[in-house]
């Protein structure tokens, strides 16, 4: 197996200048990056990243706690965190944390003790846990007091779905709100889609979600569509919600979007394939964890940093649930 110092005399530079090639910590021009990528490929060389961890006293491993891998919405945004960090020779633990506190707990206890380099999380717990020295990176669910997060324009978000919804024309809308017990952006997305309509006069109607499991949204969509007759526009949460609508409305022998209307949130890939498909406002997921992990990359490697909080744009995805005269 090849050495440092193999590579560094290959390409006509000090063993320091590939170590801070390889830790990618610190300045090397931009020529001897050149001939130590060369040098690296022609002789096969492979960082010791174990050596590296134990000089460093941290494990090149991030750990990814998210709420609910089977929400669609995550493993893209796994995805593009894992993405990065492969690139880096960084690896992921993935944890499925159901919103559990103890599996929230257990997890952080592994990741300690592995000396993980950094966390991606979508829950900031670090003020219950001012201990934790290492990078920790909100996703999605930020709240105005994380330090670290990679999040959506919510309010933009909402006001947009809003907009959508009035500009094809609406007489009464059922506006979903929740789950709130989630995070800020989704009081945020809910409050500008409400102040929106009620500045234009249209009746809204109010009705809570509690879950983002999709057998409890199909019973919840049962008993708001007996409760709120009449309506003829759907604003929902995210597009389980609004997946969930569509087949209680199909059920019911409601045309869409000719007898009611409905805009997801999210953008997951299956919002493409149902029927009809799904006109929803786009979150970048995948760009949402790939910026997570460099950020947590560049906090780790006491990198420059030029924003601590990253704000992603959102934009309108016209597919066929809402009325064509927008």
């Amino acid at each position: 197996m090849s050495t440092i110092k193999e590579v560094a005399e290959e390409a006509g530079v000090s063993k320091s200048t590939v170590s801070r090639y390889i830790s990618q910590n610190g300045y090397v021009s931009e020529d001897a990056r050149e001939k130590i990528k060369a040098a690296i490929e022609k002789l096969h060389f492979s960082p010791n990243v174990i050596a590296q961890s134990l000089k460093t006293n941290r494990n090149q491993l991030v750990g990814l706690l998210l709420p609910d891998i089977s929400n669609p919405f995550f493993p893209r945004l796994a995805r593009g965190a894992e993405v990065f960090l492969k690139e880096k020779d960084y690896r992921v633990m993935l944890g499925n944390i159901s919103d559990s506190k103890t599996l929230e707990e257990e997890y952080l206890k592994v990741l300690l003790q592995n000396r993980a380099a950094g966390i991606i999380t979508t829950h900031d717990f670090t003020k219950d846990h001012p201990e934790i020295d290492i990078p920790v990176v909100v996703v999605d669910r930020v709240d105005k007091d994380s330090r670290y997060g990679v999040f959506s324009d919510s309010q933009e978000g909402g006001r947009l779905a809003a907009e959508v919804v009035w500009k094809a024309g609406t007489n009464r809308v059922l506006l979903i709100r929740g789950p709130l017990d989630q995070a800020d952006n989704i009081n945020e997305r809910f409050k500008a889609s409400l102040q929106f309509l009620k500045s234009k006069k249209v009746d809204v109607r109010i009705c809570d979600s509690s879950s983002f499991d999709f057998d409890q949204i199909q019973a919840e969509a049962r008993r708001n569509l007996d409760w709120f007759v009449g309506i003829d526009s759907i604003i929902a949460p995210s597009d389980i919600h609004a997946i969930a609508y569509i087949h209680e409305l199909h059920s019911r022998g409601l045309r869409i979007p000719e007898d009611v209307q409905i805009i997801g949130y999210d953008d997951i890939l299956m919002s493409q394939f149902i029927y009809p498909s799904l006109s929803t406002i786009h979150q970048a997921s995948y760009r949402m964890g790939h910026y997570a992990a460099e950020l947590v990359y560049k906090i780790a490697n006491h990198l420059p940093i030029e924003e601590e909080r990253i704000k992603l744009p959102v934009h309108y995805v016209e597919r066929e649930t809402i009325r064509s005269n927008i």
